[in-house]
């Protein structure tokens, strides 16, 4: 898509730190040190320690050093927050940390800033490059600017991070490994942020199809009357009141020797605007229904990076996509609808409709025979009451695969958090006219749905509802390396790190 964002150039050294032109100090805040600190240039900004500059995460200093051989020489201190043991939160601190680094060079107009990470680990030198890279991410190709603005703004933006560690070739691999993910982020943020006149289904399936030919990846889309005859009449019933035909894109990677790992089948909901169809929507915050295809657009990304870091797995990405909107066509409560695995659903409510549109996936995918589906929705409201804007609601029936995925949540930082799947839930959506229905009352919500969602699937199975983390909605999600608003790419990052865990297992 146009609009993508100019990567931030990340290279590791060997050499001497502190001879560099601008260097970027991290700090902890509190006595003890992040980094070992030589006396001549402690000397010069000691006097701003504990005062102007305190180390709070985030926190940022530039101060010039007096050297009259180069007078551009500086240093920018950069606060990681009081130190922690746990590892969750110091790699979270790292990426908060090298995020608000890049943004004060390149606010003061540095090209190129050298630094050093608290300790040389491939977690950590894999926290600093995504929180820096993630950190440039903009979306403004629907600002008006002269060309001089343009040229102005792309003569500020830091060129390079160089991260000085004891052995650089250790660390090669991390940082390419972060390149290609946070590749993959920023192409599930600007389909997540572009606007549904220019992101409908058919535009959907045009990205979809551009990233094949530059991958090499088989892309195919079921659309229409297709579904139809297919048996997918969740996707066709919930798309059908748009002029834009429904449809299931499908996108096929094949890593090398992938038959030793297996298929992988990730699916995306793809409600490229939702108004909520007859069971209209009220018109506050509608605007953000754009990014009810945070989930397709990080499927996207998924198989983008994953297929340029050449992982040896097959990797298979649904995205059912469709506009939900009233017109003459559209469904109704009262209908029923058959889905692809014969299981048959009452329409309650026309605005619960990722849940009919993912069944037809979820029951496709489960035909595949893979060693794993894993879907991700902007699915429930309620998935926001209950965990907020910090972590996604995690729903499986296997134990071994909850844990995997709770696991790289922690060193990616895209938490999640396991809500039951008992029984009890199920009777909440039992319907006297069909199977199931699409909607089991207030309470429970995100339950419910994902409970709705595993009548579909007969292999190993993950929901991810990301609904509270997709998009900035409160000024509580604010990071360094997220933008101040809009979509944030979640799923991009922790997914990957599954898969490439999956794949290392056998070696």
């Amino acid at each position: 898509m146009e609009g993508e964002v100019a990567m931030l150039k990340v290279s590791l050294s060997d050499g001497d730190l502190w001879s560099q032109t601008v260097i970027g100090i991290p700090f902890y805040q509190g006595p003890e040190k992040a980094i070992e600190i030589p006396s001549d240039i402690y000397k010069e900004i000691e006097m701003v320690m504990g005062k102007e500059f305190k180390g709070k995460v985030e926190e940022t200093y530039s101060i010039p050093l007096n050297d009259k051989k180069d007078e551009k020489r500086r240093v920018i201190l950069f606060g990681l927050g009081k130190k922690v043991e746990d590892e969750y939160q110091f790699l979270e601190a790292v990426r908060r940390g090298f995020g608000s680094l890049v943004k004060r060079a390149s606010k003061i107009g540095v090209e190129e800033v050298s630094t050093k990470i608290p300790r040389d680990d491939g977690k950590v030198i894999r926290a600093a490059s995504e929180g820096a890279i993630l950190s440039t991410y903009k979306f403004d190709k629907y600002k008006t600017k002269k060309e001089e603005e343009k040229e102005e703004e792309e003569e500020k933006e830091l060129k390079e991070l160089k991260i000085f560690v004891s052995n650089p070739k250790n660390f090669e691999k991390e940082v390419e490994f972060s390149e290609k993910v946070c590749e993959g982020v920023f192409t599930a943020r600007e389909v997540a942020d572009t606007p549904s006149s220019d992101c409908n289904p058919q535009k959907l399936e045009e990205v979809a199809r551009e990233l094949g030919k530059e991958l090499g990846l088989k892309v195919r889309s079921i659309k229409g009357e297709e579904l139809v005859k297919m048996g997918m009449n969740g996707i066709w019933s919930v798309g059908k009141g748009s002029e834009v035909s429904p449809r299931l894109i499908t996108l096929e990677y094949e890593g090398p020797n992938w038959e030793e790992n297996g298929l992988y089948v990730v699916i995306g909901k793809a409600v490229t605007f939702d108004s909520g169809g007859l069971s209209i929507k009220p018109s506050h915050g509608m605007e953000e229904m754009k990014f009810d295809k945070s989930g397709g657009a990080a499927v996207l990304g998924i198989v983008k990076a994953v297929a340029k870091l050449k992982l040896p797995v097959k990797l298979i990405g649904l995205i059912p996509a469709v506009e939900n909107l009233p017109s003459g066509s559209s469904y109704k409560p009262g209908d029923v609808i058959r889905h692809y695995n014969g299981t048959t659903t009452e329409v309650v409510n026309t605005d619960a409709e990722g849940r009919l549109i993912l069944a037809d996936a979820i029951a496709y995918a489960s035909e595949m025979n893979p060693k794993a589906i894993i879907d991700l929705a902007t699915l429930t409201g309620a998935c926001v009451i209950a965990l907020g804007n910090h972590a996604a609601g995690l729903f499986t029936k296997n134990d071994d695969l909850a844990k995997e995925i709770e696991e790289c949540s922690e060193i990616t930082g895209e938490r999640v958090w396991r809500l039951p799947l008992w029984e009890d839930y199920f009777q909440q959506i039992k319907s006297e006219v069909a199977d199931v229905k699409n909607v089991g009352g207030r309470a429970g919500g995100a339950i419910t749905a994902a409970a709705f969602l595993s009548k579909f699937a007969s292999k190993p199975w993950v929901h991810l509802d990301i609904a509270g983390t997709a998009w900035i909605q409160d000024k509580s999600q604010g990071r360094s390396y997220l933008p101040k608003k809009g979509a944030t790419g979640f799923g991009v990052r922790l997914i990957v790190e599954y898969l490439r865990r999956k794949t290392e297992e056998k070696k």
